[in-house]
């Protein structure tokens, strides 16, 4: 029995149908989803890489521009405010001009009336004087021609009087317990160095030795003499009486 060859096993004929693989084919199938498997995971992440960078960028490009619309605001506010300014830096140059302007018209008003009221009244001034000069032409020329009129006029002849018989001397009383008689009232004084040209209104139009004319009257003062207590008609001729003495009409 030993020796007896040994029968092969009995195989199902279910077994015999199922089919054969290929080793190699196998493989190559086997390489072919892995590599696709790798192919797809890499574009998986290479999409989702892409997708989160470009995330990023339109992040970041958004913040830049809500930061660039923030400055814009804040540029608008400051031109808003700037231009404001503006407005009231016009509004006062206006101002400021028309007060300049209103000023200096008021000035060239006072200026013009300042103007005229000063010509005024240097021609009023003028005018005066003039008037002034011409009536001192007048007097010193009415006085002159009075002053030569008398200068020409003959000299009354002085009179001469008789000299009389000398009386006889009288006996002296006797003295005896009478009161003595009063002394005579000496007669002031004429004052030589001034005369009497003219009189007028009360007023003595005097001459000195210099030939100097002087206008007084009452109360006022001539050089050299004292004050003038009155001017008086004489006789024939008028006398001004002061305390040093009398002036006269005098003919030298």
């Amino acid at each position: 029995m030993s020796g007896a060859k040994a029968k092969p096993a009995v195989v199902p004929d279910a077994r015999r149908r199922l089919p054969t693989i290929d080793p190699l084919l196998a493989g190559v199938t086997a390489a072919a989803l892995v590599l696709g498997l790798a192919i797809g995971a890499g574009a998986m992440s290479f999409t989702s890489s892409k997708a989160d960078g470009a995330s990023q960028s339109l992040a970041q490009i958004q913040s830049r521009l809500d930061a660039r619309h923030a400055d814009l605001g804040r540029l608008q506010t400051e031109i808003e405010k700037l231009g404001k300014v503006l407005a009231q830096v016009q509004d006062a140059t206006e101002s400021v001009r028309s007060e300049a302007k209103n000023r200096s018209a008021t000035l060239n008003d006072r200026i013009g009336k300042s103007e005229q009221a000063i010509v005024t009244k240097i021609t009023s001034l003028a005018d005066r004087q003039e008037q002034t000069e011409r009536d001192q032409t007048s007097k010193i020329a009415a006085l002159t021609a009075q002053l030569e009129k008398r200068a020409a006029a003959p000299a009354p002849a002085v009179p001469v009087v008789a000299p009389q018989a000398s009386k006889p001397s009288q006996a002296e009383p006797a003295e005896t317990g009478s009161i003595p008689d009063k002394p005579k009232a000496t007669a002031p004084a004429v004052i030589e160095t001034w005369a009497v040209r003219e009189v007028y209104n009360g007023v003595a139009v005097l001459e000195d030795r210099r030939h100097r004319l002087v206008e007084v009257g009452p109360g006022d003062t001539i050089p050299n003499i004292g004050k003038v207590d009155s001017v008086e008609r004489r006789g024939r001729g008028w006398t001004v009486v002061t305390k040093q003495g009398l002036i006269t009409s005098q003919t030298w």
